[in-house]
Parts: structure tokens; C-alpha cells; sequence
């Protein structure tokens, strides 16, 4: 990739987390992906941010898919415009990065995968830990059969953001955050179960709101059985101190990332073992990894498939989260 030349793409969302995707980018040395332009509703917010870029910035993504010379659009909007942004861009020929979730209700992820798959255009998920070295270990592990057959998996997600929140802030709203924090931080748990166990049969998720001011849930548990016959507890928080662990068990051992960098594994009758991993640029590694499927070089990890489970299992969980805990089915995929 890095013969080739850069894909010029557009930011659209210039937020907290659209500028994090800009700066990833831009502190690499070898930049597989530029951008060359910047959407966002309120321009002026992120004049200076933009200049300091490099790239003009305006309020008129219609403008954005006309220009020729743009090649792929990188969405960090409100989960909500999700759907009709992807489609849209991919009309315009543009290949589409979107941050999670890929949309709302699965129908609307069939109808965006349809759409970029009519076009011809890639359509990424933005699940940037699965690029976290630990997390293939894990995988990779599992994948080996060295766990045995799959029993039960544990996630935890958690942070004090909801404290940042309000009412007038899109992510303050169960509107675009229903269940609390699935979509902020519980949503990588679930995509990387997912991707270790496979699709979800049914969810029961207990959510409410304990400490924090937005008018959103903060405190939200969901009981995950899975159409492999295993079983997984999901939790995630968002009025404590930041946690992250996710822990597969399995009939001949157990592995568990306690952070991000870091595999302990527990198989029956050997020596724990211990893995430490070094920190790495998981949104650098994810965008690169868009712009080599763009040039034809490879495969981007999460699946069409696999963001489209992760979108069911998440409607559920909301279902079921607004029925007071009711186990409510998946639709499958």
C-alpha cells in the first residue's frame, strides 16, 4: 500500500472522534489515506481544527459527493444519519467508512449493504479493536481449537462519559443511544463476540439510569445467548471509572483480556501464561486497512455479515432493554 497512491478521502463529522480519526492519520509517516475535505454541520466549531489539517471544511455534504477528486467519505455523525448518508455516498460512487454502529434497525443495514454492493464501493465498520494485536491473539487462539468447545464469554466496557453529556448533545439521547452505552462502548464487546462466537440467538437487557444528568441510561447489563449453544454477559456503565475486559471460557481452558494490550490464558493442567502486547494505532490501522481494500489489497475484518448480526443483536438488546428485561429473539441474518 504504500506504493500506491493515497485515497483522498472527506471527514464528515468533525466532532471529538472525527477529529481523532483526522489526527490518526495524520501523525502516521506513511499516509495510505489523506483527507482533503471536511463536512460537519457547524463549520465554524471546527474552522480551526481543519486549518491546522490542511483541508477546507463546509456544510454542504451534497457539494462533497459532487467533487470528482474526492474518493471515499470517512462517517463520524450521528448514528441516526448513518443509513442515508452511506446511501447517498454510495449513489456518488464514494467508498464509505462508517464509524459504529453501520445503522439502527437491521433493515436499514440490509438496505446501506445492498446499496454500496449495487455501487461497487466498499462500506467499512469503524470496530477499531479488532485491530488490537491482544484481541487476534485471543482469536487466533480460539480459532486453534486450544480452548476447546465455547462455554461462556464475559465483557465489560465502561467509563464515567456519561457525566460529559447533556440533553442538547446528540450522544445524551436514548434516541441515538438506546440502552445506555451499547452504542458508545458496549457495541465493540458485541462485535467481538460475535466474531469469536458467531451470531446471536436472543438477549434479556436490564437498563436504567443511576447517576448521570442526560436523559439517557447509564447502567446497562444484557444476558447474550448465542445460535452456537454458548452463553455471555455483557455489561457497560457510563458513570464509573473505565473498565475494559472481555474473557472467553471454554472446556479446556479460559483466555481474557484484562485491558487492551494485555492475554492471560488459564488452560487446564499447563502454567498460566501471560502476553503483553505493545499499544498500537488501532484507528490508524483500520483506516489504512479501508484505503488498501480501496486500492484492491485485501480484506477489511469485520464482515458484511458480521456488522449486520451486530446491528440485529443490537435492536434486540433495545427491545428488549424497553420491555423491562424480556428475553427478546434476534432476527437472523
Amino acid at each position: 500500500m504504500s506504493d500506491a497512491k493515497p485515497v483522498a478521502a472527506a471527514i464528515v463529522g468533525l466532532g471529538r472522534w472525527g477529529q481523532n480519526l483526522v489526527t490518526a492519520v495524520s501523525d502516521q509517516t506513511i499516509r495510505p489515506l489523506r483527507f482533503v475535505q471536511g463536512v460537519t454541520r457547524t463549520p465554524a466549531k471546527a474552522t480551526d481544527f481543519a486549518a491546522s489539517q490542511g483541508f477546507p471544511i463546509s456544510d454542504d455534504f451534497d457539494a462533497m459527493l459532487n467533487d470528482a477528486s474526492v474518493e471515499a467519505v470517512v462517517l463520524a455523525t450521528p448514528h441516526s444519519q448513518h443509513f442515508s448518508h452511506i446511501c447517498k455516498a454510495a449513489q456518488a460512487g464514494k467508498h464509505i467508512f462508517v464509524e459504529k454502529p453501520l445503522a439502527l434497525t437491521l433493515k436499514e443495514a440490509r438496505d446501506a449493504i445492498a446499496q454500496c454492493n449495487r455501487q461497487g464501493v466498499v462500506l467499512a465498520v469503524g470496530f477499531n479493536r479488532r485491530f488490537l494485536p491482544a484481541f487476534k491473539e485471543l482469536s487466533d487462539t480460539f480459532d486453534r481449537g486450544k480452548l476447546g468447545t465455547a462455554l461462556h464469554i464475559e465483557a465489560n466496557f465502561s467509563g464515567p462519559f456519561g457525566y460529559n453529556y447533556t440533553g442538547d448533545m446528540w450522544r445524551g439521547t436514548s434516541a441515538e443511544n438506546p440502552a445506555g452505552g451499547m452504542a458508545a462502548m458496549g457495541i465493540h464487546m458485541l462485535d467481538a463476540m460475535i466474531h469469536l462466537l458467531g451470531p446471536v440467538r436472543s438477549v434479556a437487557t436490564l437498563s436504567r439510569r443511576r447517576a448521570i444528568s442526560a436523559p439517557m441510561d447509564d447502567t446497562t447489563h444484557v444476558q447474550v445467548d448465542f445460535a452456537c449453544g454458548a452463553l455471555g454477559s455483557l455489561t457497560t456503565l457510563m458513570a464509573t471509572q473505565a473498565s475494559w475486559r472481555l474473557q472467553l471460557f471454554g472446556s479446556s481452558g479460559w483466555a481474557a483480556l484484562r485491558d487492551q494490550q494485555a492475554l492471560e490464558m488459564h488452560l487446564t493442567e499447563q502454567d498460566p501464561v501471560l502476553v503483553q502486547h505493545n499499544v498500537n494505532n488501532t484507528l490508524a490501522e483500520e483506516l489504512a486497512t479501508f484505503a488498501a481494500c480501496i486500492r484492491g489489497q485485501g480484506h477489511f475484518p469485520v464482515t458484511q455479515v458480521e456488522a449486520m448480526q451486530g446491528v440485529a443483536a443490537m435492536e434486540a438488546i433495545s427491545l428488549s432493554a424497553a420491555r423491562g428485561g424480556e428475553r427478546t429473539p434476534v432476527e437472523p441474518v
